[in-house]
């Protein structure tokens, strides 16, 4: 390479390299090598980005005196943006199946997913995923150049309602539903609906105690189920399952259907059919009807018309239509442990009574067939006569004694079954009157104070009926304002 010269040029901060190769004319025969340029280039410090395909050019062509581009620095990468990752999304609308449900009901639109998503405290909603550095370049020299950052992204888009962010994830600050406006996220205590609550929106099933408050601007449709701490109804609750702390319907409970409703505190415009309703405290403005049965602590009606109600300590009606069934005193869950331990001893007499007529002609002849096996103990006839008389016995013992188990908890219910106090019904303003002409000595309506009954022939005297020693008894002279009070001071209790 004698006679060659190489010049090497750094230019722009390191991101380019230039190199010239001069020579004379005599000289334009001399060979010259990629690796000779390229170490020329090293001596030089450019030792990132070189164009070998440029210096081959150089070489092949013998391209002297002539000013190249060889070198240019590597620049540096972008790297991924930030992301947000939803991990609880709204969901936009029921999805349905048809089946039948747990109660062997056909449930032509039984909901597989309602449209409702509850979250607690506490729970992450979101993350967000940081943005990432992208690979890093490097000057001609060989010099780092960082790699760029992606873009950033900030929660203000999303965070809603009752949502607070923590590190990198956005969490829920209260127990609620997550609803979704354009992208922010927020959790709401109050659920309106646009109508009905049926097809369109599937059962709803929230924890009671979630401060959660549900409106519902039409009916609540038959075959559903619907959960909340407080709901309002504006028109009817037809034959579906309700559990609530508060339950207000501003026009009726109707419907035929075992589907209980169990709430603290119930108002409603009437409660008509054969409904099972339990709650601490209810207030009817019209009526109960219809074999409507119905448990609380008080219950408040203007006409109460063929039901049966059961009271723990109070029974407020301004009429009594029809035959009706009242009890006072008596508590309501121990009422239905009464009823459970109830039904066990029937069935368990139900039982033994069977087991001995089915067997009776071979228990008659127990005590023969004793001394026949005495005389004959291994005569094979009777061995096995009596053998089958023995485990007929020895089962119906086990009943038996299972049968004295039920009595004793049965007796021991019904003591706990009766209130303390002084419970009451309080028929305000009168008894039907057109009932008399069919049956004067047959009782219209039947009273129940703790364990004493009292039914009339002819139901005319209003008052507040009470107990009194063994009696139940009729006083026509009571303050009226005492027994508002008392409920009064209840429904506020059961409100809470």
């Amino acid at each position: 390479m004698t006679n060659l010269e190489i010049n090497v040029q750094i230019a722009n901060n390191e991101e380019q390299a230039f190199l010239t190769v001069f020579s004379g004319e005599e000289n334009t025969s001399k060979e010259l090598t990629v690796d000779e340029l390229k170490k020329s280039l090293s001596e030089k410090g450019v030792i990132e980005g070189i164009k070998e395909n440029v210096l081959d050019q150089i070489c092949q062509h013998k391209n002297f005196n002539h000013k190249f581009l060889v070198a240019e620095a590597i620049p540096p990468q972008t790297g991924e943006n930030a992301t947000i990752q939803i991990k609880i999304k709204p969901k936009e609308r029921p999805t349905y199946e048809k089946g039948v449900d747990a109660e062997r009901r056909v449930n032509h639109y039984g909901v597989k997913e309602g449209f409702i998503t509850y979250v607690k405290e506490g729970e992450i909603l979101g993350t967000r995923i940081p943005p990432k550095r992208g690979a890093n370049g490097f000057t001609v020299t060989g010099n780092k150049i960082d790699g760029i950052l992606g873009r950033d992204i900030s929660w203000l888009d999303f965070q809603g309602k009752d949502t607070k962010v923590v590190d990198n994830d956005l969490i829920a600050v209260n127990d609620g539903i997550l609803k979704k406006e354009g992208l922010k996220l927020s959790i709401e205590q109050y659920i309106k609906l646009e109508g009905d609550l049926g097809i369109k929106t599937g059962s709803i099933i929230l924890p009671l105690e979630a401060d959660i408050e549900m409106f519902i601007p039409g009916d609540i449709k038959g075959g559903f189920s619907v959960q909340c701490r407080k709901i309002t109804v504006m028109g009817n609750i037809e034959d579906a399952r309700i559990r609530a702390k508060i339950l207000e319907v501003k026009r009726g409970i109707v419907g035929t259907s075992d589907m209980p409703i169990v709430v603290d505190y119930l108002t409603t415009g009437f409660i008509m059919g054969t409904r099972k309703i339990k709650s601490k405290f209810i207030n009817v403005k019209k009526e109960i009807s219809g074999g409507s049965k119905i448990q609380a602590d008080f219950v408040r009606s203007h006409v109460i018309q063929k039901c049966t109600v059961i009271a723990k300590y109070g029974v407020w009606t301004d009429h009594l239509y029809g035959s009706n069934n009242i009890w006072v005193g008596i508590d309501v869950d121990k009422n239905e442990e009464y009823n459970n331990w109830s039904r066990q001893l029937e069935g368990v007499e139900k039982a033994l009574k069977e087991m001995e007529s089915s067997n009776q002609n071979l228990l008659k002849k127990a005590d023969s067939v004793r001394e026949m096996a005495k005389r004959m103990p291994n005569n094979p006839l009777i061995k096995k006569e009596l053998a089958k008389i023995n485990e007929i016995m020895d089962k119906m013992s086990k009943i038996e004694k299972v049968q004295e188990t039920l009595k004793q908890n049965l007796q021991l219910h019904r003591d706990k079954m009766y209130v303390s106090g002084s419970p009451f019904i309080l028929v305000g303003l009168g008894f039907t009157k057109k009932e008399l002409v069919k049956d004067k000595d047959k009782p219209i309506n039947k009273f129940t104070i703790k364990e004493s009954s009292y039914g009339r022939g002819k139901p005319t005297i209003t008052g507040l009926y009470t107990l009194k020693g063994d009696e139940v008894v009729a006083d026509s002279k009571y303050n009226v304002s005492e027994i508002r009070e008392i409920m009064e001071n209840y429904e506020k209790a059961s409100l809470n």
